[in-house]
């Protein structure tokens, strides 16, 4: 059950927020029926935001009609508790993995808690991007393992959205449709994000001073991993030309590879690697202050060797 290769994507937003991520630590969560699911990064491994949810024809009462209760770690009690969201016959609930996302590796990739009395199937979409879809079929509710394997062209691939659309079986009652407690990855990527401006001044790629504590976390965290690809990507916001800005991501790239390789020397074995993409792949829109700051940013993806994961299971 347990994938002996996970990739970790850690992609820096905040000091803050990689510094409150103490690690990964593998956990297990019951399933409605009693079997212990194992989430090899933890309550990190559950979907964050909810990006859209269209009811059904035959809608739930009201307290069953809340998104956010599929948000998050698993937590049903009984039908009666309002701790999952019913999606009304033939609704369809979107939900985007914010802080990981998931990949393909042997076995299930993914487990969905579909609760309460009843067991309601229903269709099962991924996404890279929330724009582009692939179809995974129908899953039966309850104990829903998914394998991403049929969809997947390229094992590299990382995908942080699902879509769940009510196949119509069950349309009477107050929660009628498929009833959603939790998503989560079992072939887990971690995903934290450092703003490019914490370690660089405008339209430099030297690192600050200030952005050494920054650096030394995220170091120390990868440290623990032991053994790994660490792979660098830069980019920025699209002030400048197409060229520059590849230009300069590039040197900020590689500005956080020498960095990184220094600190971590002789704390493993390491294979580096830089890739720019200058413009390419903003995050928010470029018309605001605020977006440009999103898109201007350093990732960094840690693929840890499996003798880590035969540590962590």
């Amino acid at each position: 059950m347990i994938a002996k290769y996970v990739c970790f994507l850690i992609i820096l937003s905040s000091f803050t927020i990689f510094a409150q991520s103490n690690g990964i630590e593998g956990k297990y969560y019951n399933s409605t029926r009693g079997e212990p699911i194992y989430m090899p990064i933890g309550k990190i491994s559950f979907a964050d935001k909810v990006v859209e949810f269209k009811q059904g024809n035959q809608r739930a009462a009201k307290d069953f009609t809340d998104p956010a209760q599929s948000l998050g770690e698993p937590n049903y009690i009984h039908y009666k508790v309002a701790r999952y969201v019913s999606l009304g016959c033939g609704g369809q609930l979107t939900l985007e993995f914010t802080d990981n996302g998931f990949v393909d590796m042997e076995g299930p990739d993914l487990y969905v808690w579909e609760v309460g009395p009843s067991v309601e199937s229903f269709q099962f979409e991924i996404s890279k991007d929330g724009l582009n879809w692939e179809d995974l079929g129908l899953v039966s509710g309850g104990k829903s393992f998914i394998d991403i394997a049929p969809v997947v062209n390229d094992i590299r691939d990382i995908f942080y959205f699902v879509r769940i659309t009510d196949q119509k079986e069950i349309c009477t009652g107050n929660t009628p449709g498929a009833d959603i407690d939790a998503v989560g990855t079992i072939s887990g990527v971690l995903k934290i994000n450092l703003s490019a401006d914490v370690l660089f001044d405008t339209a430099k790629f030297d690192l600050k001073d200030k952005s050494n504590t920054a650096i030394d976390s995220l170091a120390t965290q990868i440290a623990k991993v032991g053994m790994a690809e660490i792979i660098i990507e830069g980019h920025t916001d699209s002030d400048g030309s197409a060229l520059y800005n590849l230009r300069l991501s590039e040197q900020r790239a590689k500005s956080v590879l020498k960095k990184l390789k220094g600190k971590l020397n002789d704390k493993g074995t390491y294979e580096f690697s830089s890739i720019a993409y200058g413009l390419t792949k903003p995050r928010a829109t470029n018309e605001t202050k605020e977006g440009k700051k999103l898109n201007r940013r350093v990732e960094v993806i840690v693929k840890p060797h499996r003798d880590f994961y035969n540590k962590v299971n």
